[in-house]
């Protein structure tokens, strides 16, 4: 920003700043904490949370197994297999939400990873174990010779999301949603999306009126870059079917700002991210600035300054980490479903089988016969964490792991390009 500008956020004359700037006259500690206060340079003040939501990545190779054991380092054996898949895929890997997709016919197609909310949330386990972040995943996907036998394979990102959460304060008012479509409707914001779109409105469940919350939309869903907030308090309610109070009280969420990036914006962005070594949350927060600018107004609807409240949100975004939170396949999710669903009817059956001196229902308990799906369920509830992964090459990728982060490039240039085009 210009240096009058800048005086002008602090409320002293350009001149004195620049005197200040130039050595003539010294900073006092009242000019010094002033400019931390208004710039906010400790930091924000809205508590924030940040976690990769989405991940797919193609791989032009005709082999699952390599991509299961080089990629992903876990065992092709505790996958399960359907001989269908999803837009011209025709076979799929699986275990639990961790997908592998495959077209053994087109090489084109190749072999794709799919990570959904929670399979991001089950592959963290791996990378926990492994003693490794995103970043070391992304940058393994550098490594020379990662296939093996000098296999050069062609590898995008086609697609990353990244969800950032504002969770409820207890210090600071929450972000309000409904301002941001307001200033959107009154052309308070400077844009580099072509689309805004919104929804909200109410719901009836068992005769009562629920409110859906408010989600905006910036960008198309057919668009490399677009972003959806959301009031995620009021999502969870609806689906938990409690108090939208409740529902911040238990999960303590309030917004939820989604940032997705497919196809080229997506190869761009982690890309960039290797390149100059920043952080995920710090560049999806950088993208959020540059393409959404908002403004206050005078009552004449004309524009007095950057909304000070969006500048919250912004400031508060400097302070995310990107959180690991392995979640593994939960079998006190099934013990929960038996209880609500199940229990109450086999309690009764064996109430009656005591009475009559019967056994059926452990007769029939032991004579069922069990699908697929809950062959894979027990294997994924039962497996542990480290016979999920590859260990001949465990150590070795532990020692070399500094190896890896060696591409030669030439930096200032890189970083120009990506972030022209990435933030362009």
């Amino acid at each position: 920003m210009s240096q009058e500008n800048f005086a002008n956020h602090l409320g002293v004359s350009r001149t004195f700043l620049s005197r200040v700037e130039n050595g003539k006259k010294k900073a006092s500690a009242e000019l010094i904490n002033k400019i931390k206060k208004v710039f906010r340079l400790d930091g924000g003040i809205l508590p924030m949370e940040a976690k990769i939501d989405f991940l797919r990545i193609r791989f032009k190779i005709n082999s699952s197994d390599q991509v299961i054991e080089k990629v992903l380092k876990m065992e092709p054996n505790v996958f399960g297999y359907k001989d269908y898949g999803f837009n011209h895929y025709t076979e799929t890997y699986f275990f639990s939400e961790i997908f592998v997709f495959s077209n053994p016919n087109d090489i084109n197609m190749g072999v794709m990873i799919e990570l959904r909310g929670q399979g991001c949330r089950e592959f963290e386990l791996v990378l926990e174990e492994r003693n490794e972040t995103w970043n070391d995943f992304f940058w393994s996907l550098y490594k020379d010779n990662l296939f093996g036998n000098g296999q050069v394979v062609d590898t995008k990102i086609t697609r990353i999301d990244l969800a950032l959460d504002e969770k409820v304060s207890v210090i600071y008012p929450n972000y309000d949603l409904n301002e941001l479509k307001s200033k959107c409707e009154k052309g308070l914001i400077d844009t580099t999306f072509r689309n805004f779109d919104y929804t909200g409105g109410f719901t009836i469940n068992k005769g009562q009126l629920i409110n859906k919350g408010l989600s905006l939309y910036f960008g198309s869903r057919q668009s490399h870059l677009y972003f959806n907030f959301y009031q995620k308090d009021y999502e969870i309610a609806k689906e938990k079917e409690s108090s939208v109070e409740m529902a911040r009280q238990k999960y303590g969420i309030k917004n939820r700002y989604e940032v997705r990036l497919a196809d080229e914006k997506a190869y761009l962005f982690v890309e960039y991210l290797l390149s100059t070594g920043e952080t995920l949350e710090w560049v999806t927060k950088e993208l959020i600035d540059t393409s959404l600018k908002v403004y206050d107004c005078d009552e004449d609807g004309i524009r007095t300054r950057y909304s000070e409240n969006w500048r919250n949100v912004i400031e508060s975004m400097q302070e995310l980490k990107l959180s690991m939170k392995g979640e593994k396949p939960s079998y006190e999710k099934s013990l929960r479903w038996l209880s609500n669903y199940l229990a109450p009817t086999l309690k009764k059956i064996w109430l009656i089988d005591q009475a009559l001196g019967k056994n059926e229902l452990m007769d029939r308990i032991e004579n069922a016969v069990l699908k697929d799906k809950d062959e894979s369920e027990i294997i994924k509830i039962t497996t542990s964490i480290k016979d999920l992964l590859i260990q001949d090459n465990f150590e070795d990728d532990m020692e070399n792991k500094a190896l890896t982060r060696k591409i030669e490039i030439k930096q200032e240039e890189v970083e120009q390009l990506l972030a022209e085009f990435l933030f362009d």
